[in-house]
């Protein structure tokens, strides 16, 4: 038993019932609440970005959504939940990998039960590891979706274990990282993070040429952020249709169906999110920042990044808090 089930858990005959996950902790109740989304804070610190837990037994949490990415592995034992209304069983092996603001509940885990959940934050995967994931737009997709895309229905995706072991060993290395931290324990888990997404194409490739199914094709959305990415100071509309062949205005329609948002949007998010760094790691100016990061108009610059963080550049930089650029 973890402190965490010790503190919260019920028996296996009366398990407890989650209601709602607040600052002092979760309260019960046997009535079914609305959805309510969990809030980041309440599970990460403000430096990391990926958070191993084992899931509690003997609790049934009722319907609730995340503001991060989730995904729950099956140690041992097997895990019933409900996703959008929809019954799902993952067995020994099996992960399952959630959209932000998807709703879902999930039954009482017995003794056996023993489902490991990772917690990711959006930011994590910024355009350079999506240009990694390349290879196979499945998660590509999946992630551009949950981090750019404003929309109505979220998504959930299914790997059945298969035949391979290497999964379930990646996945202990990255938890004893997670527990037992030691001198670069954070790089460690980010390329143990790497290897599981890894691992997780390859396990849906194989399940999809077995189903004799279409793979899905390499697509031009990575290779759009990686070149935005790098040119974010100084990038254009028409620069960047012209790189890609594109008429600006598909440009334009491409980047607001896979984004939801418009070029300016997504090349602002860029820069602030490279002023972010600069505050947090050199002793810059403001105006040096705005500048460095491409802006000219220091108005402008201090009026883009309140928008994004509600703060000012200059108590962004006090508070020292590595937090989140998302433009809203």
């Amino acid at each position: 038993m973890s402190e965490f089930e010790i503190k919260y858990s019920g028996s296996p005959s009366h398990p407890k019932h989650y209601s709602h996950l607040g600052e002092s902790g979760l309260t019960f109740s046997e009535d079914i609440p609305l959805p309510t989304i969990v809030p980041v804070d309440n599970f990460f610190k403000p430096d990391q970005n990926v958070v191993f837990l084992k899931h509690p037994r003997y609790v049934k949490f009722t319907e609730h959504r995340h503001s991060f990415i989730e995904m729950n592995y099956v140690l041992s034992g097997t895990s019933k939940q409900f996703i959008d209304g929809k019954e799902v069983i993952l067995k020994q092996g099996d992960l399952c990998l959630l959209d932000t603001n998807v709703t879902h509940s999930i039954d009482s885990a017995s003794e056996n039960d023993i489902i490991i959940n990772i917690l990711i934050r959006t930011s994590y995967f910024d355009s350079a590891l999506l240009q990694r994931l390349s290879g196979n737009d499945l998660l590509t997709d999946f992630f551009v979706n949950a981090i750019y895309k404003q929309k109505k229905d979220s998504r959930y995706i299914l790997f059945s274990k298969g035949q391979n072991d290497r999964l379930n060993d990646l996945i202990l290395q990255a938890v004893n990282e997670f527990y037992h931290p030691q001198l670069c324990s954070s790089e460690a888990i980010n390329s143990y993070m790497l290897l599981i997404f890894t691992e997780l194409l390859r396990s849906y490739n194989s399940l999809s040429k077995t189903k004799g199914e279409p793979t899905f094709k390499k697509g031009i959305i990575s290779e759009i952020l990686k070149y935005m990415e790098l040119n974010y100071k100084n990038i254009t509309l028409e620069k960047t249709a012209e790189k890609f062949h594109f008429h600006p205005n598909h440009l334009t329609r491409l980047l607001k169906t896979n984004f939801g948002k418009t070029f300016i949007e997504v090349s602002h998010q860029l820069k602030i999110k490279n002023a972010c760094t600069l505050l947090e790691n050199t002793d810059l100016t403001i105006d040096q920042v705005a500048n460095e990061v491409g802006y000219t108009n220091i108005t402008f610059f201090y009026k883009s990044f309140k928008k994004v963080h509600g703060i000012t550049p200059a108590e962004y930089r006090k508070k020292g808090t590595k937090s989140v650029t998302h433009l809203e």
